[in-house]
């Protein structure tokens, strides 16, 4: 088992950039793994950046709130149905979705990582990667409770499903394999 961090590659696909009026700190913690479908409006603005990269189907937005294109989303609809939810969004008149990922799975093996903290004790970065495999097991998409407005994580069945689809903007960041 693999587990990797869920990205978008901005080097080759167009990121989006939020444009509404809530300042975008407050917006960003508002991705903390709590629900949002009952309080989403919809109406958040966000535009593309203005360059000739090409739209992909996971454009860049932040690392713990990914996109999503409506196809990606019916490519991935079985793997995300149960892990968080898809809030509407129009990007330059173009839907798309934010992912907010709700499944928190405490499987960090805190003892056998290099962690940076701040002096609270929360965690502020993880250099090196431990997990309980035994808490992964059947898992295919998660954030950490420690950390919850930080890394979305994926594991191998959700990135074959990226490649047998075909999609194109993701990126993932081998961080932890249960071979090593």
């Amino acid at each position: 088992m693999n587990v990797y961090i869920l990205d978008a590659d901005v080097n080759k696909y167009r990121q989006i950039f939020y444009q509404g009026s809530e300042d975008i700190v407050d917006f960003n913690r508002r991705f903390d793994g709590a629900p949002m479908t009952k309080r989403w409006t919809g109406k958040t603005k966000f535009t593309f950046a203005r360059t000739r990269l090409p739209k992909g189907d996971t454009p860049g937005l932040s690392t713990h709130i990914p996109v999503l294109s409506p196809g990606a989303v019916m490519a991935l609809s079985e793997l995300l149905e149960n892990n968080g939810e898809l809030l509407p969004i129009s990007c330059d008149g173009e839907e798309y979705f934010l992912y907010n990922v709700t499944r928190l799975i405490d499987a960090l093996d805190e003892a056998n990582c290099e962690l940076e903290r701040f002096a609270d004790g929360t965690i502020l970065d993880i250099d090196r990667y431990s997990f309980f495999k035994e808490a992964l097991i059947g898992v295919v998409l998660f954030k950490l409770p420690q950390n919850p407005l930080g890394q979305v994580y994926v594991t191998d069945s959700f990135v074959a499903q990226v490649k047998a689809a075909k999609l194109k903007g993701f990126e993932f960041r081998l961080v932890w394999s249960s071979k090593k």
